[in-house]
């Protein structure tokens, strides 16, 4: 039985290709790619031939047949899934086939390379821990603010177009003021740009902006940006415990709600009982 091999390939600069991902296109016999075109440029400017090699379409549209197809390959040899750019499983359709893999008891393996979510928020300059990545954001304003007041406290990372990447600072602007911000451009390539500043201040900054190329939105939201939407709820509790609740079990149920350790809002509610 073969197995099923993810390639990370390079976002911008060819200099990021591994050592072992270019073995495995040297020598590989099956390959799957999101676009065939892409991948075969890529090798064309690596000077790796196509003789021998037999290069099979996969995408997001193409999990049926080709999915079924995919696993047959891998059970008699190794498959080799490259993404575009970056990892296969990130916003890109490794995952349907790394998942059916697994039940069909076909082994997996990963080259590790540049993922550009990580490299995104290396350069960001906003707390590392806890992040979130969430892939691409909605096509609607209405859409994107509420994604945008869902998030928890820690770092935001979010892929979004250049044609709408200013509708989407504006919407960040009015749902999360405070919030840290940084957009990042075109990582690892000539005109590589990070911009940083705070969520309210995205008019002063929008003429620093080049509206081209690959985007990935960033920004950190603070453990007080996040209780904002939730005022309501806690003066409510407040009232409920001045009519005579028990602290501990008003204090259990907000942090279900504000997903907060429920010591530190026992003492809170405490502190605004007296």
């Amino acid at each position: 039985m073969g197995k099923i091999i993810l390639l990370n390939t390079p976002i911008g600069n060819l200099g990021d290709l591994t050592p072992r991902v270019r073995e495995a296109f040297e020598k590989g016999q099956y390959f799957a790619a999101e676009d065939t075109r892409v991948f075969k440029e890529l090798l064309n400017h690596l000077g790796i031939t196509l003789e021998g090699k037999q290069v099979y379409s996969f995408h997001d549209q193409s999990e049926g047949f080709q999915l079924d197809k995919m696993l047959e390959i891998a059970s008699k040899g190794d498959l080799y899934l490259a993404s575009d750019a970056g990892s296969p499983i990130i916003s890109d359709p490794a995952y349907p086939l790394v998942k059916a893999a697994y039940e069909k008891g076909i082994k997996v393996e990963s080259y590790s390379g540049v993922s550009s979510p990580i490299m995104a928020l290396e350069l960001s300059g906003l707390p590392p821990i806890p992040f979130q990545f969430h892939g691409f954001l909605p096509r609607e304003s209405g859409k994107r603010v509420r994604a945008f007041e869902k998030c928890a406290q820690g770092t935001h990372i979010f892929f979004d177009a250049p044609t709408r990447i200013e509708d989407t600072l504006e919407d960040l602007a009015k749902a999360c003021p405070e919030a840290e911000v940084a957009v990042v451009r075109e990582l690892s390539k000539k005109f590589e740009q990070v911009l940083r500043f705070q969520a309210q201040d995205w008019e002063k900054h929008k003429e620093e902006a080049v509206f081209r190329g690959e985007f990935i939105l960033l920004f950190h939201k603070a453990q007080e940006e996040v209780l904002g939407p939730h005022k309501e709820i806690k003066a409510l509790a407040e009232e409920v415990l001045v009519q005579g609740s028990s602290p501990k079990m008003v204090a259990k149920l907000l942090s279900l709600i504000l997903d907060r350790p429920t010591k530190d809002l026992y003492n809170e509610l405490l502190a605004a009982k007296k």
